[in-house]
């Protein structure tokens, strides 16, 4: 009766701690258009990135900053000017994780850089065209592999990571792709093209499902909270008596 009661109490442990949801981040836009614009993070292919995002969201970095560039078929691209617009200062830029095969499709949702492959910082896009290397509808952009010189080095394979995917307000996105815009805007560090003519506004970006996001993977940590403690060493009994029960232990 005993080991009966472990293993029950152990599947319970296991099945509570358990957990195979993506964090949510919705970003609601106000002036020029208006509505929610969901996204869902994959941190498991990009816990540097994703953990960036989280942290410039919790922090309040993005509300009242402008969706700044808009190409339709293209992308739109925000999160580093404010209305003024002025370009509004960032943490340190974070490594390029665009070698984890998430592809630049529609509505997925990447990071923007400069030329260093490693520069990216809080600007981000959401791709409203095909921007892969399978893209075979022409104008395509390649934004999965881009090569280039840079001081006699050469980066191979360092295209724009893709940290996410937006899973609800794709028609809110449309509608900014579809905004009018203009050149030669004059910021605080040069001129911009392609900006809204009406503001495009972040007014506040909220995490609406939160999971813990770990960027850097810990030994032991079975159920993906960032630490390794009791829940962990439930959910590895319980896989190991779940692949027992079907002799598929490997």
């Amino acid at each position: 009766m005993k080991v009966y009661y472990f293993v029950i109490l152990v599947c319970a442990f296991t099945a509570g701690s358990v957990s195979a949801a993506n964090p949510q981040v919705t970003l609601h836009i106000t002036g020029g258009v208006v509505g929610d614009i969901v996204l869902e993070l994959y941190p498991d292919e990009a816990p540097v990135t994703v953990e960036n995002f989280i942290n410039y969201v919790q922090s309040g970095f993005y509300d009242g900053l402008i969706f700044h560039r808009v190409i339709p078929g293209f992308m739109i691209q925000g999160g580093g000017f404010n209305t003024e617009p002025n370009i509004v200062p960032t943490n340190p830029p974070i490594i390029n994780e665009g070698s984890n095969n998430l592809s630049n499709f529609p509505g997925t949702v990447a990071m923007a850089r400069i030329l260093h492959p490693d520069s990216a910082t809080s600007q981000f896009f959401i791709n409203h065209g095909n921007n892969t290397a399978s893209a075979s509808i022409p104008p395509a952009t390649n934004l999965d592999e881009i090569l280039f010189e840079s001081g006699g080095s050469a980066y191979l394979k360092y295209g724009y990571a893709v940290f996410g995917q937006v899973i609800g307000g794709m028609d809110i996105v449309n509608a900014i792709a579809a905004v009018q815009t203009h050149d030669g805007v004059v910021t605080d560090t040069g001129t911009l093209d392609d900006v809204p003519v009406i503001d495009i506004v972040i007014d506040f970006a909220e995490i609406t499902l939160n999971v813990p996001v770990c960027s850097v993977k810990m030994p032991g940590d079975a159920d993906g909270d960032c630490d390794v403690d009791l829940a962990d060493l439930a959910m590895l009994a319980g896989n190991w008596l779940a692949c027992n029960a079907i002799n598929d232990c490997q």
